[in-house]
């Protein structure tokens, strides 16, 4: 998995429980859900998309360039759009592609091509790993940030954040989500794009130790270059290079697939029937040549079917391992409401056994806490398998926690008379923004938990977790072309 100071998915902070409502599927299906997985998801999907649209027009509307906000206004994250949640919200606008969806997926995607010229340092092409989305005063009384634009024109990567890095992951979700675009709509930009950012992935991160494959990328000065291997960043790199193969022609693209599907199959756990993280390297003590055993993540393992098709009892691993339900006023830690609860699977087998503080957080780990973008993923990865039925449930469950979690939250402008900034509540400012619609968006946690990985997820509305749920709910499989 990815070093802290890369992780796409670390600094997530707490938020206050939201008030709960049952969740029943309706078996009513909008005019446009002919394509769904279950037909009586077509409402929760419309408003997943609402919430998408909400997100994205958040501090500007039209056609000019922007990003989503990867979290609600009150999650501690300010405006950051990560990239990585943002290539994922194009690939959900596209898996359903009508005129107004593919008109949002381009304006993401304009705005990562255009943060790809726009670096303040590097010529290179390369997305960083998070960019401000609206204004804001980062804590302290600074810096400032207008938006995915400063004031002198380069793009906004929030360093403040430590998000200043290049994980190899997110580079090629990035290109993986340019490549979509580039399938939808021909337009040679795009293709174009995802090119620059396959060659910065072999020119930056080519591994030199015992299982090969491609390094995690580079650390926040942007140049010095992490150490271990990832086998998520494996799995996306691998199907992005596959992508690029069948788009431009180029066979050089396979022999570098070649590569990480080489490094995945070294990571393969036959006893275990899973994946394993990838290689050490994150500390200095760390030999890389090493595999790091645990956690063992979910990610890796749905993934990896998704991008290969095979090993599928990684599937089975990740839906008997990592099975979890939150039970309101039982589950130790929950923030449930009594008489409430949501099941689906957590985010590694170390997440349900740590005990102690959240980072970030406040409290302390719910074991039984559901993470609903991973319990997407295996409802697509069920999907990809031909196990509508099981993935169905999964689907069901996901939509619960959609209507029952994270209402109130805001997204947007403040009333901050500096342009409607967000700014520390404690340090005089406000988060509040526009109320997000109601059950729309898929919080990242039923509750507060501890990854193991050194970072938390909490019940915060989120663009990742919500992507996910389209992509899964709609069949699509974000790695296949």
């Amino acid at each position: 998995m990815s070093s802290p100071f890369l992780s796409r998915r670390n600094f997530v902070a707490a938020s206050a429980t939201s008030a709960v409502v049952p969740f029943v599927l309706s078996g009513t299906a909008s005019a446009s859900s002919g394509d769904l997985v279950d037909h009586r998801l077509g409402g929760s999907v419309d408003r997943a998309f609402g919430y998408l649209n909400a997100v994205l027009d958040g501090y500007q509307q039209g056609s000019g360039l922007r990003l989503a906000q990867s979290y609600n206004n009150e999650s501690g994250l300010m405006t950051t759009a990560f990239v990585y949640d943002n290539a994922l919200a194009v690939i959900a606008y596209l898996s359903r592609p009508s005129r107004e969806n593919v008109r949002r997926a381009k304006i993401i995607g304009d705005t990562f091509l255009w943060i790809q010229d726009n670096d303040e340092t590097f010529t290179d092409g390369r997305v960083r790993q998070a960019y401000a989305a609206g204004p804001m005063l980062f804590y302290g009384g600074g810096p400032e940030f207008p938006g995915v634009q400063r004031a002198d024109g380069k793009a906004a990567f929030l360093w403040p954040f430590g998000f200043g890095g290049s994980a190899v992951g997110d580079v090629a979700w990035t290109a993986l989500a340019l490549a979509r675009l580039y399938e939808r709509t021909r337009e040679r930009k795009y293709l174009d794009g995802a090119v620059t950012l396959g060659e910065w992935i072999v020119g930056n991160s080519v591994s030199p130790y015992r299982y090969g494959g491609y390094l995690g990328g580079v650390q926040g000065d942007g140049t010095t270059k992490q150490r271990w291997c990832s086998s998520e960043h494996n799995i996306d790199v691998y199907a992005l290079f596959r992508g690029l193969a069948k788009f431009t022609g180029d066979r050089v693209w396979k022999a570098r697939a070649r590569v990480a599907g080489d490094f995945l199959d070294a990571m393969w756990n036959p006893q275990g029937r899973f994946y394993w993280t990838g290689t050490k390297g994150a500390n200095p003590a760390d030999d890389p040549n090493e595999i790091n055993p645990s956690p063992v993540p979910e990610d890796v393992q749905t993934w990896a079917y998704l991008a290969r098709g095979d090993r599928g009892r990684a599937v089975d691993w990740t839906a008997d391992a990592l099975a979890t339900t939150d039970r309101g006023g039982v589950s130790e830690n929950s923030q449930l409401p009594a008489g409430y609860s949501v099941s689906g699977v957590t985010f590694s087998d170390v997440s349900k056994t740590l005990t102690g503080p959240v980072p970030n957080g406040t409290g302390n780990n719910n074991r039984d806490a559901v993470w609903f973008e991973g319990t997407a993923h295996l409802a697509a990865a069920l999907v990809a398998r031909g196990d509508r039925g099981k993935a169905r449930g999964y689907l069901g469950q996901i939509a619960s926690g959609q209507a029952a979690l994270g209402a109130g939250q805001t997204v947007g402008l403040t009333s901050d008379p500096n342009g409607g900034r967000l700014s520390n509540p404690g340090e005089g400012g406000t988060w509040t923004g526009t109320t997000l619609p109601a059950r729309s968006g898929v919080v990242a946690a039923s509750s507060a938990f501890d990854t193991g990985f050194g970072f938390g997820y909490f019940q915060n509305q989120h663009v990742g977790a919500t992507s996910w749920y389209l992509m899964a709910a709609l069949g699509s499989n974000p790695y296949r072309f």
